[in-house]
């Protein structure tokens, strides 16, 4: 009989899970069957039925614990959601205990971007490095900092919010309500809001985002803006030259505060701009201090979605891993 931890990511708008091995190899994978909810009870319960579901489709597995990468401010201690702007509602929510209730199981809580993170290190790109960055672009800006081989949390739990480093003071405002984050410069929603403040300015240029937007600035979104990047739009391409620009600024402060070998670069933008990491690999080392940037590598994440899942679990396997028969405990 296999065993097995349960991984979960629970992001802004889903819930994936998985059931991992002790070598990080997805045996079963599903997403929660209502996604988010303001209602984190019922979010719990959601989340505990789907993962019975998954169990029962694997009946060989034995599953010993859960582990949780949540979008939000975690207490480590607890497993407690502080705060989180991408779960709205949930505040001092104690999720650990929660799920540990629901699932009689044991369970590990921590940031979902600090669980991705990890996975890349421990299964996927990251491997054979002890110092390490990863910076996970989508609607917003996550990351997580691997250091000496072990996961910073910082003095309260939410290292890694490299999204939040500030790259120009006077710049936009973040969502967070501070200005010139780099998040508010090179995340999704921002690519979306550069691309419709442009069109706005001048609408011959922004012709062909607009015919991809359905004729709406409002429906603007990265994606839009990679497609017609990709399609030669003049417009477009500068958007993306200046998100490049923005992302490698970025990179370079975290590459003078941390000193990696390598930066790992993942999420929706990424994968939908797959040039940014040539970007950033051209101009991060003008942009750092030569002693910091002579080591360092950029690189794609290799994980995709299963990143958070198989960060998730591999946390569980660390803390409850063991309870596992010797021969499941992998290496």
């Amino acid at each position: 009989m296999a065993t097995v931890m349960v991984g979960i990511d629970l992001g802004g708008t889903k819930v994936a899970i998985a059931l991992v091995d002790a070598n990080g190899n997805v045996v079963a994978a599903g997403r929660g069957a209502t996604g988010i909810t303001a209602d984190p009870q019922a979010t719990v319960a959601s989340i505990a039925t789907s993962i019975k579901e998954l169990r029962a489709s694997v009946a060989e597995a034995q599953v010993i614990g859960a582990g949780v990468g949540a979008a939000g401010q975690i207490d480590p201690a607890t497993g407690t959601v502080r705060a989180s702007p991408n779960l709205p509602g949930w505040n001092t929510i104690p999720l650990q205990a929660e799920l540990e209730k629901a699932l009689d199981l044991p369970v590990v809580v921590v940031n979902d971007v600090q669980a991705a993170a990890w996975g890349e290190w421990r299964y996927g790109a990251g491997q054979g490095v002890t110092d390490m960055v990863c910076l996970f672009v989508g609607t917003g800006i996550g990351g997580g900092v691997i250091a000496a081989g072990s996961l910073l949390a910082g003095c309260g739990g939410s290292a890694g919010e490299l999204g939040h480093t500030v790259i120009e003071r006077n710049g936009p405002e973040c969502r967070c309500g501070n200005r010139g984050h780099l998040e508010a410069m090179a995340g999704g929603w921002a690519i979306a809001r550069r691309a419709s403040e442009a069109v706005a300015v001048d609408p011959e240029a922004g012709a062909a985002l607009m015919a991809l937007a359905e004729g709406s600035g409002e429906k603007l979104t990265a994606a839009h803006v990679s497609q017609a990047a990709h399609q030669g739009d003049p417009l477009a391409q500068r958007l993306v030259t200046e998100t490049g620009d923005a992302l490698s600024v970025g990179i370079a402060s975290l590459v003078n505060a941390f000193n990696p070998c390598l930066v790992v670069l993942g999420g929706g933008v990424v994968e939908g701009l797959p040039e940014l990491v040539e970007m950033a690999q051209e101009r991060v080392p003008r942009y750092s201090l030569a002693v910091a940037a002579e080591p360092l590598r950029i690189t794609n994440a290799a994980l995709g979605e299963h990143a958070g899942v198989i960060g998730a679990a591999t946390l569980a396997w660390e803390r409850f891993g063991d309870a596992a028969p010797a021969g499941d405990r992998g290496s």
